[in-house]
């Protein structure tokens, strides 16, 4: 199965997401419900290997703390593949991300090497998305603001591929954060 951890948003903020998620063509938004800040991928993972990380993500001893989402942009600079909202940086938020890199490390997992860019996927763009609505849409977007919202928790994520349409995801575990 494939496993990813993330942080899932208030209605409200997800809200003002889908307010947003329109006016480019060739775009694939993204549902309410899978829309979420990804902060490890871990791939495909077999069920021993999925214990054993379970078991060190749970590890973490952090506070609850509050994040904020700033601007619109995309990925893929000669063919963009993805738009995205940006997160405003925090430590806690990097101090989950770096735990989920040990905890994967520790287990043998392991992890992709791009760099850390927190962020909430709006949508997959097809190889024909003009790129002068994405540019518009960034443009329209800039000041975007949504937040901040309360992040108490983070959850482990399994991703199933279906003959046809998107993923399906299911959480798998809750790591609440307390202190």
């Amino acid at each position: 199965m494939i496993l990813f951890a993330a942080i899932k948003m208030q209605p409200r903020t997800i809200a003002a997401l889908t307010h947003i998620q329109r006016g480019v063509s060739g775009a694939r938004w993204s549902e309410a419900e899978k829309l979420h800040i990804t902060v490890g991928y871990f791939g495909e993972v077999d069920d021993d290997h999925a214990e054993e990380l379970d078991h060190e993500l749970a590890r973490l001893r952090l506070s609850s703390f509050d994040l904020s989402l700033k601007g619109v942009n995309h990925f893929g600079k000669t063919e963009p593949h993805s738009l995205w909202a940006g997160v405003s940086p925090h430590p806690s938020l990097t101090r989950i991300h770096d735990h989920c890199r040990v905890a994967a490390r520790r287990v043998g997992i392991p992890m992709e090497k791009r760099k850390f860019i927190p962020h909430v996927t709006l949508a997959y763009l097809k190889k024909d998305a003009s790129i002068d609505r994405i540019i518009r849409f960034e443009q329209r977007l800039a000041n975007f603001e949504a937040g901040p919202f309360l992040v108490d928790e983070f959850l482990l994520f399994s991703s199933w591929k279906k003959v046809r349409g998107p993923n399906v995801y299911r959480m798998e575990a809750s790591y609440p954060l307390l202190g």
